[in-house]
């Protein structure tokens, strides 16, 4: 069970890890697309959001087809779109044809968190599982901190569009490893009493679950933060501080990783100690994280400006795992694809807004105003943790 455990967190990290590098690399590419295409800021964001789009209308869909389907053809199917997708992003030549590309991108993406989710519930040992999580998941800041040492280089040496071909390629040869050697399911969960083995969770039920919404809000406003900072710090330091690509790329990603610590971090202590006393770590953190993401926007000095984002990031990033713990908790693995994809829906959504948000308001005042609106985020998960209040019957064993 514990091998089985390991073999599928190992597997799954590597698709989000590569699925990262090549999302990261037309991030940091944004000034390189904006200056050959002849984009304003509002047009740049709008490469990013347009991808969110996709994937927030997509989400709850594909989180229903993981569920009857199952969550390994699912993970190896995406894979092997999102390689070709990639490839087809380098290949464009005019910005309205990249805007297609990253919407469809966005679709092809939306199923494969959902179906993430429901591999480890279906893997994992539930008194484990949000650790699993959290190691899984770290795949993503991880991914972000090695972008500059792996893709930077290759844009600068190759340029934007052949970095996205060698990612692509990567995915390609990832998705048949997959499709050997992820493990069999184990795990199969029982719903709590009122709802028999036969009959799984209806999607209206989901729906009316107040618990889930209040969770999805909380995701909602770290997503505002955590792709707020994403998208638009690394264009700052290369457009407002004058940093070359790679170093830009460099210093972004050091509060990314400082974050991935936030992740492990959060799970194990979910699962340790917090997996009855969900706000009792959420609430302190969100505070800490919005007291320094303030003191980041506050900064006009680069070294200062990173190393408040790195802790608000890292106190953020605490609370991600618990809230995804926590829908694992409540959920059963039957209908855990459909409702993480409700609640990731609500992430997304947020996600699609903010580059573009933040691009208008960089293009009509400045920067500090752009990451001003981080702190609605902040504000959103922090008066949406002070909601939740959950029953220990309200929980699966």
């Amino acid at each position: 069970m514990k091998k089985s455990a390991s073999i599928s967190a190992v597997l799954l990290f590597l698709t989000i890890l590569v699925g990262v590098l090549g999302s990261y690399s037309i991030i940091m590419a944004l000034p390189l697309i904006g200056e050959e295409f002849q984009l304003n800021p509002v047009e740049q964001g709008a490469i990013v959001s347009v991808y969110f789009l996709g994937f927030a209308i997509f989400t709850i869909p594909g989180g229903i087809i993981a569920d009857k389907r199952g969550s390994k053809q699912i993970i190896v199917i995406s894979l092997v779109l999102w390689a070709i997708l990639t490839a087809l992003t380098g290949a464009v030549t005019g910005f309205a044809a990249l805007l297609v590309v990253r919407f469809l991108l966005g679709v092809i993406d939306a199923p494969l968190m959902p179906a993430m989710l429901k591999a480890i519930a279906e893997r994992t040992p539930a008194n484990i599982r949000t650790t699993t999580l959290s190691i899984v998941s770290s795949a993503e800041p991880i991914g972000t901190g090695l972008a500059p040492f792996l893709v930077a280089p290759l844009i600068a040496i190759l340029g934007w569009q052949e970095a996205t071909f060698v990612t692509a390629s990567i995915g390609l040869l990832l998705a048949p490893i997959l499709w050997i050697f992820l493990p069999r399911p184990f795990v199969i969960e029982q719903p709590s009493s009122s709802v028999s083995k036969s009959k799984p969770i209806p999607f209206l039920s989901l729906i009316r679950n107040g618990h889930l919404w209040k969770l999805t809000s909380m995701l909602c406003g770290i997503q505002i933060v955590m792709v707020g900072c994403l998208t638009w710090v690394p264009t700052y330091l290369t457009t407002e501080k004058h940093l070359a690509i790679t170093q830009s790329g460099l210093y972004a990603s050091l509060p990314l990783l400082i974050s991935m610590l936030g992740y492990l971090a959060g799970g194990w202590l979910f699962d340790r100690y917090f997996h009855q006393k969900f706000r009792t770590m959420v609430i302190p953190s969100l505070l800490f994280s919005t007291i320094f993401l303030t003191l980041m926007i506050l900064s006009d000095n680069v070294n200062l400006f990173l190393l408040f984002e790195s802790i608000s990031l890292f106190f953020l990033s605490l609370t991600t795992q618990p809230i995804l713990g926590l829908t694992m908790r409540i959920i059963p693995s039957a209908a855990l694809g459909t409702a993480s994809g409700i609640l990731l829906t609500g992430g997304k959504l947020a996600s699609i807004f903010t580059p573009i948000a933040m691009g208008a308001f960089i293009q009509a005042y400045s920067f500090q105003a752009g990451f001003s609106l981080l702190l609605v985020g902040a504000g959103i998960a922090f008066v949406s943790s002070f909601l939740i209040h959950l029953k220990r019957s309200e929980e699966l064993d």
